[in-house]
Formats: C-alpha cells, sequence, structure tokens
C-alpha cells in the first residue's frame, strides 16, 4: 500500500473509531456494556488485585465496616467478589451464608483462597450480577465497585438491580451513603505545573503572549485540561469542602435522578494559585465508618483527576465555577468552568 493510501485509511478508519466512541459514549446501555466487559479485564490478574489488597486504608475501612454491620446468621452477597476479601470478612463476621458473585475468571483464585482458609458457607457465582438471583432473600448486599470518580464501574446500575430484586425488605447496602466531592486545590509549589503562558523563566523571558497566539494555538491539543494529582502533591483546598452530590443507595431512585450541572462557589482563605478542581469521594458504612479518597487524607489505591484551572485568588475573594457532568459514568465528558 502507498503512503498516500495508507494515510487516507488511518484516517477512515480514525473517523470510524471516533464516531463509534461517541455513540457509546452517548448510550448508557452501551457504556454500561463496556464497563462490564473493563471490569472483567482490568481486574483479570493478580497483579491488579495486588494494590487494593496492599491498601490499608481501604482494607481496614471494609473490615470495620463488615465487622460493625454484618450480623450473626446474615445472608450476604457479596457483588464482583473478585479475590473473595469481603466475602471471607462477611463470613468471620457472623454470616450464616454468603453469595460471592464474580463474572471473570478470577473467581477461580476466590474459591481457591477459601478453600485454602477453610470457609465452608461461601457459594461462589461466576455470573454478571444482573443475571443472577439467589434462592433466599439477601439481608446484606456489599460491593466495592466504586471508580476514581465513583460512577465509572457501573457501582449504581448493579448495586441499585440487587436492592429492587433480591435485598429484603429492610435489608441492608454496604457501604451506602455516599458524598462526591468537586475542589477548587492548590498544589505544592515544588509540584506544580503551570499552563505554558504563566509559566515565570529567567532573563526575562516571557511567554505571555502565547495565550492568545494562533501559532502556539495550532499545538495546544487540550490534553492538559485535566491530569492526575501526584501522592502528596496538594497542598490545600480553596474554602471549605462541600460535596456536590450526596445520596443513600437504600433509597435513590436512580443514576438519572442525581443532578449533573452544580454551581460552585469557595471563598479564599489565603492568596493562592488555584491549580485546578480535584475529584474525590468518600463512602460511609456508618457513623464511624468512612472511607475518604481525598487526595489529603491517607493515600488510597483510587486516583484523583484534576480539572485544569491556574487561576490567582486572593485572600477573601470568591472563585465561581460550572461543574457539568456530561454523563455521570464517563469523567471525560465532565467539564468545569470558570464563571
Amino acid at each position: 500500500m502507498g503512503n498516500r493510501a495508507a494515510q487516507a485509511a488511518t484516517k477512515a478508519a480514525r473517523s470510524t473509531v471516533g464516531f463509534a466512541a461517541r455513540r457509546i459514549a452517548s448510550s448508557e446501555w452501551l457504556m454500561s456494556i463496556v464497563y462490564d466487559h473493563m471490569n472483567e479485564t482490568n481486574f483479570a490478574g493478580l497483579a491488579e488485585h495486588e494494590e487494593m489488597l496492599s491498601d490499608s486504608v481501604r482494607v481496614d475501612a471494609y473490615h470495620r465496616g463488615i465487622e460493625r454491620n454484618v450480623q450473626s446468621g446474615d445472608v450476604v452477597l457479596d457483588l464482583g467478589t473478585g479475590t473473595g476479601l469481603l466475602a471471607f470478612m462477611a463470613s468471620r463476621a457472623g454470616a450464616s451464608k454468603v453469595y460471592a458473585v464474580e463474572h471473570s475468571d478470577f473467581i477461580q483464585v476466590a474459591r481457591e483462597i477459601a478453600q485454602l482458609n477453610g470457609f465452608t458457607n461461601i457459594e461462589f457465582v461466576q455470573a454478571n450480577s444482573r443475571e443472577f438471583t439467589p434462592p433466599e432473600p439477601i439481608d446484606v448486599v456489599l460491593h466495592e465497585q466504586m471508580g476514581d470518580e465513583l460512577f465509572n464501574e457501573n457501582m449504581l446500575q448493579n448495586v441499585l438491580d440487587l436492592r429492587d430484586r433480591v435485598l429484603r425488605p429492610g435489608g441492608r447496602i454496604l457501604p451506602a451513603t455516599f458524598r462526591l466531592f468537586a475542589e477548587p486545590v492548590t498544589i505544592h509549589d515544588a509540584m506544580r505545573i503551570r499552563r505554558f503562558w504563566n509559566i515565570d523563566l529567567p532573563d526575562g523571558i516571557d511567554l505571555s503572549a502565547t495565550e492568545h497566539s494562533p501559532i502556539a494555538g495550532r499545538f495546544d491539543t487540550g490534553r492538559n485540561e485535566q491530569f492526575w494529582a501526584r501522592p502528596g502533591s496538594v497542598a490545600s483546598t480553596v474554602g471549605e469542602p462541600h460535596p456536590v452530590l450526596e445520596f443513600d443507595l437504600h433509597t435513590l431512585e436512580s443514576l438519572e435522578s442525581l443532578a449533573t450541572d452544580h454551581l460552585i462557589e469557595r471563598t479564599a482563605s489565603a492568596d493562592a494559585i488555584v491549580d485546578g478542581c480535584c475529584v474525590w469521594f468518600e463512602a460511609e458504612f456508618d457513623d464511624a465508618t468512612t472511607l475518604s479518597t481525598s487526595p489529603l487524607a491517607p493515600l488510597t489505591s483510587w486516583g484523583n483527576r484534576i480539572f485544569r484551572l491556574d487561576q490567582p485568588i486572593g485572600q477573601g475573594e470568591q472563585l465561581r465555577l460550572n461543574l457539568r457532568m456530561g454523563q455521570l459514568f464517563e469523567p471525560s465528558t465532565w467539564h468545569v468552568d470558570l464563571l
């Protein structure tokens, strides 16, 4: 194939893939299928589980939450059991029966660990949870399907389906209460990466004019609009954090009932550079047990996406942002704009 023909074929392929990606991202049903497949492949090896099992903040929070909320004789369903850890904890806490549901072949590892540790009251079920109906009502649904931005591992679709189909009246979901934060933050000076035109250089070299330069604009790919916080890089929030969303899975009607447009207003407690708007969540098991993925909390295996702002602010000034979450389950469609 000649060079021009190859370039034309590549261009056509990119166009087709781009069209398909946009169609998939616009459909909750298609994205649900994609995330089911991603969950199956993303957590299919030992390496993917090593980070989660080594996350002591995560493991300790689930251990405390299960010990405090799973009662003797409970029938428990562990959604997406993975290594089986939550199922094992529920069994140790006194559950009479645990259904450990996992749609990937990794369930074989969980089954082996159960045998090696003498668990006899856990039934391992290889199936998509939405295609499984246990033979008895469930007292507790256990789950850990929270993505970095909370919604992007089909958590709501899967948990609400089980709640409506198999959870007995008065049954419990662990964890059930969630708070999503999108907070303006400032990053430590040594870790800050500023926008091209805001970078200070020696000898009076000035880049500020490139902000509106058509030449420089041709090379602005937009890839700097979002970035991931490096561990320990966030110095502080700008003002007091408040969740943009808070809900309880026991009472939430549906994914569609959650608002997707939010006004964020914060007053700066000191002069600062607002590097961006950082996303994290809190998962609450009970009044005494909360798991936080805040960049200012102890480090977890979840990451923190930051929507870049690079905006100076003075003490006492108010910052107003508009958060638009195009698709809750697809953070690439989220946007943060200064007002």
